[in-house]
């Protein structure tokens, strides 16, 4: 190979270098950029469906307060809280259950669980899902879970909704898992979950098998 030869090669080289080390910056500011503020914005998100739920426009949403805070105080007065020690819930569907689990109960629910709305994802990353495509509760197999065996933005919902509801869940960080980061759940994020509760067993009831 003659010099010229050597040279456009390792002119090749170098431009082919250039190039890629460009595309792997901009992938990497696309990241970071897509969690800019993360817990800034997922705050913000919260707050902004805490006044949809208070608007109520459709009669369908309900403002839960974690399970584990008291309503009101030794004298009977009422307490106030913030927006993050509530859980939002839209009722999608209203099932034909009479009784909501309890803390020791066993549950079988249908779930997809998402992050909040980004520019790579307008509808939410999905992190977590019991199926996939439409939910369709005639065909779709649940999860098991135990009542008390789940963050409490779910065992919140959970002890207030019936078997047949599907409700679209809003949980708060703090509700979540706060600042403790998951595989695919950054630190600080609100997530948003489509429940759909089967069927409830309390405790030493058999749960049949999936």
């Amino acid at each position: 190979m003659n010099v010229k030869k050597q040279l456009r090669k390792a002119l090749s080289i170098l431009l082919l270098g250039t190039v890629m080390g460009s595309f792997t910056s901009c992938e990497e500011t696309a990241v970071v950029n897509e969690f800019a503020n993360w817990k800034v914005r997922n705050a913000e998100f919260i707050d902004s469906i805490a006044a949809v739920a208070e608007a109520n426009a459709d009669g369908k949403w309900l403002r839960i307060l974690s399970f584990k805070l008291n309503e009101t105080d030794i004298d009977g007065d009422s307490i106030e809280y913030d927006t993050e020690d509530y859980i939002y819930c839209h009722i999608e569907a209203e099932g034909t259950g009479t009784e909501s689990p309890v803390f020791s109960d066993t549950v079988l629910v249908n779930y997809r669980g998402r992050l909040i709305p980004t520019l790579s994802y307008p509808e939410g990353k999905v992190f977590d899902e019991s199926y996939k495509g439409a939910l369709n509760p005639a065909v779709n197999v649940p999860t098991k879970f135990s009542v008390g065996g789940v963050v409490v933005g779910w065992s919140t919902a959970l002890q207030r909704m019936k078997a047949g509801d599907i409700w679209r869940v809003y949980i708060p960080a703090e509700l979540g898992y706060g600042s403790r980061k998951q595989t695919d759940i950054p630190a600080y994020s609100a997530l948003i979950f489509d429940m759909n509760l089967v069927n409830l067993y309390h405790i030493g009831t058999p749960v049949p098998k999936q």
